[in-house]
């Protein structure tokens, strides 16, 4: 008798845990059929698991929260981890723990294009999406949050190293802004280390600067380093760089898609058609082969240049520098080059 009331004991307390843990089973794996389009979650940096599970619910992913929260919690508290997370097709809640654990999110990136301005580079920013903007400084104060080469640096022009950087929803902007310049003083430094012998050039800052008109002046890649060695024999000899992109960049929003006489005189200190020397600072972020372009260039005694669509010719002297550009630019005979 004793043992028939033990038995039923048992079986009284099994029965529930059973059907309660077959239940648990039953709403952990059952699966949901999801919109034609997918759901799309977005689940921010510093995140607390109760958050995510709020935000799953909302999206419709766990119909049972708690179930989830329950399956989290038995699987170890695992971080449910920061990322953009699109779900298609038909998934139970086991299948969307699955794809947090592991972070299994689409990616998330932005591009610095060499030659981008910090003008430009903020734009992107600000329309990069879940990207964090509210810690950026002004543009005129970023340089003094990049490290020791903007510390010494008049404002945070070039100080970028043209790159893709992924984040997560919620990343500050201006932590990818401190990667990408910590990338470029490193990359600089390496380069300026390097560099060949006999450059007019006193420091690394100068050579991001003429990089930054290599990189502008818009040649393909091959070209850089010939281009590169018209800039430095102008330098060498006193002569003014006369560089379009240096006046382009002085006149900032004023320019309009083509350069007129009166803005070839402004006065300006990045308008090198009346100013010797280099520019204050970069006019862009430089990639890494417009600089090594400018500490390793071309060996020759080339003073100009012009370009012919893709195709550039060089000279020496001024003279056969009027006849190319009268022969490929097709300028008259009478008219002024």
């Amino acid at each position: 008798m004793g043992q028939h009331r033990l038995r039923m004991a048992v079986l009284a307390f099994l029965l529930p845990v059973l059907v309660v843990a077959g239940l648990f089973t039953l709403a952990l794996f059952w699966p949901e059929s999801l919109p034609p389009g997918g759901i799309r979650v977005a689940v921010y940096q510093g995140s607390s698991a109760d958050r995510v599970i709020q935000q799953l619910d909302q999206a419709g992913l766990v119909p049972v929260p708690a179930v989830f929260h329950l399956a989290w919690l038995l699987e170890g508290r695992p971080v449910l981890h920061a990322g953009l997370y699109v779900f298609h097709g038909t998934l139970d809640m086991k299948q969307v723990l699955s794809i947090l654990r592991h972070g299994r999110s689409v990616p998330l990136t932005i591009v610095i294009i060499p030659g981008t301005t910090v003008r430009q580079v903020y734009s992107l920013l600000q329309k990069s999406p879940y990207l964090d903007t509210h810690s950026l400084p002004p543009e005129t104060r970023l340089a003094h949050f990049l490290g020791p080469l903007g510390r010494a640096a008049p404002n945070a022009e070039g100080l970028l190293l043209p790159q893709s950087f992924r984040y997560v929803p919620g990343d500050p902007a201006l932590g990818l802004l401190r990667q990408s310049a910590a990338m470029m003083d490193k990359e600089l430094h390496h380069c300026w280390v390097h560099r060949a012998h006999g450059l007019p050039l006193q420091d690394p800052y100068q050579a991001l600067v003429l990089a930054s008109i290599v990189q502008k002046e818009g040649a393909p890649a091959g070209e850089q380093k010939r281009i590169a060695s018209v800039f430095l024999n102008r330098l060498r000899q006193g002569m003014p760089l006369q560089s379009d992109p240096t006046v382009i960049y002085a006149l900032g929003r004023h320019y309009h898609g083509r350069l007129t006489p009166g803005d070839m005189g402004m006065p300006s200190p990045y308008n090198t058609y009346i100013h010797k020397g280099l520019p204050p600072t970069p006019i862009a972020m430089p990639g890494l082969q417009a600089i090594l372009a400018v500490l390793h260039p071309a060996m020759n005694h080339d003073l100009y240049f012009i370009a012919n669509g893709q195709t550039y010719h060089y000279s020496r002297n001024y003279a056969r520098h009027v006849r190319q550009i009268r022969k490929y630019l097709q300028v008259p005979s009478g008219g002024r080059p």
